[in-house]
C-alpha cells in the first residue's frame, strides 16, 4: 500500500495498514529538525517521518520578496513582515498592512494586486510526477485559497473587524478582489495538473478559542459564494476538499459538509466544542478529521512519554473505522522539542487498528 492509497482508504471509512500522517510546521522548526537529524532537505524529513502527504505549488517568478539582509519581506499581497528575535529563536511577524485605514472602494483600483503572471504554473508538472504515490495537496500559503485570513492581513488585525462591521460594502468589494485572483490562479493550476491533485486545501480561520469569529450572514454572503467558485474548478478535476480552519468551528461543520468538505483540519481540541470524541460521534460519518494532537501543551511542553500516551488515547478515539489523519493541532513551533515530534509519529506507527483490512 502506498501513501496515496493509505490516505484515500482512510477517507473511504476503511482501516488501512496504519493511520495516515500529516505534518505542518513553521519553516524555522523544519530547519531545526532537518539539522538535528542530519538530513539535507524537507523531502528527506517527510520521508524520515513517513508522512503520507506532499504539497505542490507553482514556482514564484516575481520580484524578490525578501530583502538582502533577511530582516524584511513582503508576500504577494504586499503585506510586510519583520524578522523577530525572541530569546534564541527567530521568526517572521506581519508588521505592515497595506490597506490599513482604507475604506473607500475606489481606492482598491489603485492597489497593486497580485496576478497569475507571478507564477510559473508549468513547474507543477515535475512536482506532480515526483509525488505521484503520495496524497498530493495544494501547499499552505498562496497555493491554498483563502479569504478572511488574507483580508485580515491586508487591513491589519486591529481594524479588520471594524471594517467588516462598519464598512460592509468595502469589505465585500475587497473579498471579491481576492476571490477573482484565486479563480484565475486555480484555473492555471488545473490547466497543468489535470486530475493529479488529490486535495484542494482551502485555508481560513473562522474560530477563536471560544467560538466563531464570523456571523452566519458573513458566511452566507461572503465566504460560501467564494468557496463554491474555488470548488467548482477543483471538483471538475476530481480533487477532494481539505478545509483548514483553526479554533472553535463546530457550528460551521454542517456548512463545511454541505459545501462538500472531505477533511477538516487541524482540530484544536481544547477549543470550545472541538473535543475529538464529540466530533467523531456527531460528524465522523460525514467528514474526516486531520490533526488533533495538542501542539501547545502536549507537543511543546510535555515529555516524550506524555506524547506517546496522548497519541494512543487520540487514536483509540478517532482512528477506528477510518476517517482520521494524525497530525499536530497547529503548526509546530520553533521551541517544540524535536524528540516529541519523532515520538508522535513513532507512537502512531506502533498503534494498531483492532481489525485491519488491507
Amino acid at each position: 500500500m502506498n501513501h496515496k492509497e493509505r490516505v484515500l482508504m482512510a477517507l473511504n471509512r476503511e482501516e488501512p495498514d496504519r493511520v495516515p500522517f500529516f505534518y505542518w510546521d513553521v519553516p524555522e522548526f523544519g530547519e531545526k529538525m532537518i539539522s538535528h537529524l542530519g538530513l539535507k532537505s524537507r523531502d528527506e524529513l517527510l520521508e524520515y517521518l513517513d508522512v503520507d502527504f506532499r504539497w505542490v505549488e507553482p514556482k514564484y517568478i516575481g520580484t524578490e520578496l525578501i530583502d538582502i539582509n533577511n530582516k524584511k519581506k513582503k508576500d504577494i499581497w504586499g503585506v510586510g513582515y519583520t524578522r523577530i528575535k525572541k530569546d534564541t529563536y527567530e521568526y517572521w511577524e506581519a508588521t505592515e498592512f497595506p490597506l490599513e485605514g482604507v475604506t473607500e472602494i475606489k481606492e482598491l483600483d489603485n492597489f497593486s494586486w497580485p496576478t497569475v503572471d507571478l507564477f510559473d504554473f508549468k513547474s507543477l508538472d515535475s512536482q506532480l510526477k515526483k509525488y505521484k504515490n503520495y496524497a498530493i495537496m495544494t501547499a499552505p500559503g498562496y497555493s491554498s485559497p483563502g479569504l478572511f485570513r488574507i483580508i485580515q492581513r491586508l487591513l491589519g488585525r486591529d481594524s479588520y473587524l471594524d471594517v467588516l462591521v462598519y464598512h460592509p460594502r468595502f469589505f465585500r468589494a475587497l473579498a471579491q478582489r481576492v476571490t477573482d485572483f484565486y479563480v484565475q490562479f486555480l484555473d492555471k493550476v488545473y490547466e497543468v495538473a489535470g486530475n493529479r491533485i488529490d486535495f484542494l486545501r482551502i485555508a481560513d480561520d473562522f474560530g477563536s478559542q471560544g467560538g466563531l469569529m464570523i456571523s452566519s450572514e458573513h458566511w452566507d454572503e461572503i465566504c460560501k459564494p467564494a468557496f463554491e467558485k474555488f470548488l467548482t474548478i477543483s471538483h471538475a478535476h476530481g480533487s477532494k476538499f481539505y478545509m483548514h480552519s483553526c479554533g472553535s468551528v463546530r457550528k460551521l461543520l454542517p456548512e463545511f459538509i454541505a459545501l462538500g468538505a472531505d477533511v477538516l483540519d487541524p482540530i484544536q481540541t481544547r477549543a470550545t466544542g472541538m473535543s475529538p470524541d464529540g466530533l467523531k460521534k456527531d460528524f465522523g460519518k460525514m467528514i474526516s478529521f486531520s490533526g488533533a494532537l495538542d501542539e501547545e501543551l502536549l507537543l511543546r511542553q510535555g515529555t516524550t512519554q506524555d506524547v506517546i500516551k496522548g497519541v494512543h488515547e487520540l487514536l483509540d478515539l478517532m482512528a477506528p473505522g477510518g476517517g482520521f489523519i494524525l497530525g499536530p493541532s497547529h503548526k509546530l513551533k520553533i521551541e517544540t522539542p524535536v524528540e516529541n515530534v519523532i515520538a508522535m509519529y513513532e507512537a502512531a506507527k506502533a498503534w494498531k487498528y483492532k481489525s485491519v483490512s488491507v
